[in-house]
């Protein structure tokens, strides 16, 4: 029996990736968490847990920044390094994808097209979803007398708050969900109109997450899910020496030197540990407290055969701090035309 936490409640685009990856066979417990740091957490804590699915990032909408800033700050947190590659507690094993159809959900049959304009719209969602829908959203709201967009901590969430406020709503006020038909389904309630997502082929990128299995850091470890491609991608973290001309481009080279493909690079501000324990080798505390300067994630794909040692010596050199996060297995729902 396998436990796998994810960013709940039933019901999420984050559920249905789980099941994805975990397929319901009777083997697997599943465990949903309120926040995407609380997934993070409980799966570093609670050694009951095997598993955690978190977002990554929408094909509309790019970054999940949360999840993106809790990876930067854990990798502040390593308090054990091995020069200055920080080797963190968890590790990717692997990646979902998840469509992301939209629907408009209300906890009643209505019809869409008889809303008038002295109509008062309430809309829950997750505030990722905003993104997603603006031109339909745009159009409701010319019909109508108003509408207000709600955040909710979860797209199923903003679903069932609105099926337990049934019958509740002022008169002309009218409260909608906007979440997948999975959630719907889950609560008892009704589809307005589907797909209202803008683009389509509209797609949110999952990360499997487990505890790191050796202090050697999660580079050296190997998935234990199961894989669905022969391409290997590696994702890193890291932060240049210095904020001047040609240092992003001396790590970069590293990679190029040692016959590595970048498909992908962003970037997040990064936060100075505060803590000497976490102050690594040729770290001034004068550098650690100048501003403006970033964490990039890069994810590069490769073989199986691939020689880290170079490009670890290498990234050493270049970097003032830098983290794998583990390698996995590209999934073929990465290929997928829209």
């Amino acid at each position: 029996m396998i436990n796998v936490a994810f960013l709940g409640p039933l019901g999420t685009y984050t559920h249905q990736a789980v099941l994805q990856q975990f397929p319901d066979d009777g083997n697997t417990q599943y465990t949903a968490l309120k926040t995407i740091p609380q997934c993070f957490q409980e799966l570093t804590n609670d050694l009951a847990l095997d598993y955690a699915v978190v977002p990554l990032e929408n094909s509309t909408n790019g970054q999940v920044v949360f999840t993106y800033d809790i990876l930067r700050d854990l990798m502040n947190e390593c308090a054990d390094h091995m020069q200055n590659q920080a080797l963190p507690k968890l590790e990717i094993v692997a990646e979902q994808y998840v469509a992301i159809d939209l629907c408009l959900i209300s906890s009643e049959a209505l019809d869409i097209e008889a809303l008038g304009n002295d109509t008062c719209l309430k809309i829950y969602s997750h505030p990722q979803v905003w993104g997603q829908a603006t031109g339909y959203l745009d159009r409701l709201r010319q019909r109508v007398h108003s509408l207000q967009m709600i955040d909710t901590t979860s797209t199923s969430g903003a679903v069932r708050y609105c099926c337990e406020k049934k019958g509740l709503d002022a008169p002309n006020e009218i409260r909608l969900a906007i979440a997948s038909s999975t959630a719907a389904k889950m609560h008892g309630a009704f589809i307005l109109d589907s797909p209202i997502n803008d683009k389509k082929g509209n797609t949110t990128r999952f990360l499997v997450l487990r505890r790191s299995d050796s202090q050697r850091g999660p580079l050296l470890a190997q998935p234990s899910v199961a894989s669905t491609s022969d391409q290997q991608v590696s994702l890193l973290t890291f932060v240049v020496t210095q904020d001047a001309p040609g240092s992003l481009v001396d790590v970069l080279n590293v990679l190029k030197e040692n016959q590595i493909n970048m498909c992908s690079i962003s970037s997040r501000p990064y936060h100075h540990p505060d803590d000497s324990k976490t102050r690594l080798q040729g770290e001034s505390t004068g550098a650690r407290r100048r501003k403006w300067q970033y964490v990039f994630f890069i994810e590069v794909n490769h073989d199986s055969a691939v020689n880290w040692a170079p490009v670890v010596t290498g990234l050493s050199s270049k970097s003032l701090r830098f983290c794998f996060w583990g390698t996995f297995s590209r999934n073929r729902r990465y290929y997928e035309m829209t």
